[in-house]
C-alpha cells in the first residue's frame, strides 16, 4: 500500500508537476528519492522504480518536465541546467528531516547525477541507462535521424544540445560526487548509450561505486533496475543506520 499524491511547484519560472508517493502505513524512512526521466519521456517511465521504493518504505517525488509530451505538461525544456535545477527545486519544495538521493533515466540520469554532485545533503545518485560521452553514437546517420524524431515530441532545446550539455557536466559531477554511493544500471542491449560507453562512465566513477547490468534496451531500463535500486539504497540506508 502506499500514497500518492499530486505536486506543483515553480523552477526557473516554470510550473513543474509531479507526484508524490509515500508509504500507506509506518513512519518513512529517512531518505527520500528524487526520481527525473529523460529526453521526450515522461514520470510514467520511472514509476515502477517510484512504486518499489516507495512499497520499500522510501518517500518518493517524481516529476514531468515541462515541454514534454507535445506540451502535456506546459511550459518549454530550456536546457539541461533547467532540468538539474528543477530536480534540486523539487527537493526542497519538501522540508523534513529526509536526505534526498537522486535518480534517473537518460536526461534524467545525468540530472540525478549532476544535481546529487550539488546539493551537500544528497545521499548520492543512481543513473540508469547512461554512458559517456553522452553523444557517443552521434555520428551515425541513423541516430541522428531518431534524434531529429524525438525533438518533434519536445517543446524546446534539442537532444543534441542537451546530450552536448551532459557530456560538459558530467566530469566534474563525478569527482564532486566522489566519497558518496554512486549506482549505474545499465541495459545490455542498449543502442543509444551501448556497454562499452557505460564501462567508461563507470571507470570514471569514484568509489563507492556499483555497476549492474540489466537484459534491456534503452528505454526498458527503469522496469528491470527498479529491484536493483530498492537494494542499493537499503545498503545505503543500513550502512547509515549501523
Amino acid at each position: 500500500m502506499m500514497n500518492i499524491f499530486p505536486i506543483q511547484f515553480v523552477s526557473g519560472g516554470q510550473v513543474i508537476r509531479g507526484l508524490g508517493y509515500g508509504p500507506h502505513l509506518g513512519s518513512p524512512e529517512a531518505i527520500r528519492a528524487i526520481l527525473i526521466h529523460g529526453y521526450s519521456s515522461s514520470k510514467h517511465a520511472l514509476d515502477p522504480v517510484a512504486t518499489a521504493l516507495a512499497k520499500a518504505g522510501y518517500p518518493v517525488l517524481s516529476i514531468d518536465l515541462p515541454g514534454h509530451k507535445l506540451g502535456s505538461s506546459g511550459g518549454a525544456l530550456i536546457s539541461f541546467a533547467m532540468v538539474v535545477q528543477a530536480a534540486l527545486d523539487a527537493n526542497s519544495q519538501l522540508p523534513s528531516p529526509c536526505r534526498p538521493v537522486y535518480i534517473g533515466h537518460s536526461m534524467g540520469s545525468a540530472a540525478a547525477l549532476v544535481a546529487a554532485s550539488r546539493d551537500p545533503r544528497a545521499v548520492g545518485a543512481a543513473s540508469l541507462g547512461l554512458g559517456y560521452p553522452v553523444t557517443v553514437m552521434r555520428p551515425d546517420p541513423a541516430v541522428i535521424n531518431y534524434y531529429l524524431e524525438r525533438w518533434a515530441w519536445v517543446d524546446g532545446a534539442s537532444p543534441i544540445e542537451v546530450g552536448l550539455a551532459m557530456d560538459h557536466d558530467i566530469p566534474e559531477a563525478l569527482t564532486q560526487l566522489k566519497g558518496r554511493p554512486f549506482l549505474l544500471v545499465s541495459g545490455t542491449f542498449d543502442q543509444e548509450l551501448p556497454p562499452f560507453s557505460a564501462q567508461k562512465l563507470f571507470d570514471m566513477a569514484h568509489e563507492p561505486k556499483t555497476h549492474k547490468t540489466v537484459e534491456s534496451d534503452h528505454s526498458g531500463v527503469p522496469l528491470k533496475a527498479a529491484p536493483l535500486v530498492v537494494e542499493w539504497l537499503n545498503q545505503i540506508r543500513d550502512s547509515q543506520n549501523a
